[in-house]
């Protein structure tokens, strides 16, 4: 239903700005451009549209698929950027849309990585549809979620699919089967077994005090009122 509003608007706004068209019948082209616009144009010719298939490249996992190679350098910028596993991002954004960045889900999610209306504000996305913008608040959620469980991969993607609400009441995996699925689907496309663990076990962090004597402490505690350097060592 978006995607016929979305091609509606851009019809209407084309039979507006093109006065000239020669006929109501003549084709009109919409495709979103490699920069995530949306252009609209009556010319099959245009240098803005190409009928060729993208470039693609393979990604190699236990479940190969090929990843168009315009969103593969988006996504290795961002797993940079934000200190993220590439092979992540890229299974998270095959589950989710198969790299279609039109695609609606059912529940309301939009573009690559799926983003629900709470998750774009929560990243400051203002078009969801936009490829750049989609990627990016995604890349950044899977890091937040990947730090908030200790790195623990399971509930990393339980949390994407499913919500942290869900992950926090049942303290683990919910046990909804598409959850489960999806978790073994991504693992999948990383090329890793899911054991089906479904439990979050919170794993303390061990710090390295340096003080500025010279003397080095070592805990499991952080300390506030202990001046000097301090380092998380595990």
């Amino acid at each position: 239903m978006i995607r016929k509003k979305l091609f509606a608007a851009c019809v209407f706004l084309l039979a507006i700005t093109l006065p000239a068209l020669p006929t109501f019948a003549e084709k009109i082209l919409v495709k979103q451009d490699k920069d995530g616009k949306i252009v609209v144009s009556n010319i099959a010719t245009d240098n803005r549209f190409t009928l060729k298939e993208p470039k693609r490249v393979q990604f190699k996992s236990s479940g190969s698929t090929e990843v168009p190679s315009h969103y593969l350098d988006k996504i290795k910028k961002l797993a940079r950027k934000y200190d993220i596993k590439e092979t992540l991002i890229l299974a998270v954004a095959k589950a989710e849309s198969s790299f279609n960045p039109f695609a609606v889900s059912h529940k309301g999610a939009v573009g690559i990585m799926q983003l629900m209306p709470g998750t774009a504000r929560q990243y400051g996305v203002f078009n969801r549809y936009n490829v750049d913008q989609n990627l990016d608040a995604g890349a950044r959620h899977l890091k937040y979620l990947y730090n908030k469980y200790d790195g623990a991969l399971h509930l990393t993607l339980a949390a994407y699919n499913a919500g942290e609400e869900a992950v926090e009441k049942y303290g683990g995996v919910p046990p909804y089967e598409e959850t489960r699925t999806y978790i073994k689907r991504v693992m999948g496309y990383m090329g890793l077994k899911y054991n089906g663990d479904t439990k979050y076990v919170s794993h303390p962090k061990i710090y390295k005090i340096v003080t500025n004597d010279g003397r080095i402490i070592i805990t499991d505690s952080k300390p506030y009122d202990i001046s000097g350097q301090v380092s998380v060592i595990n």
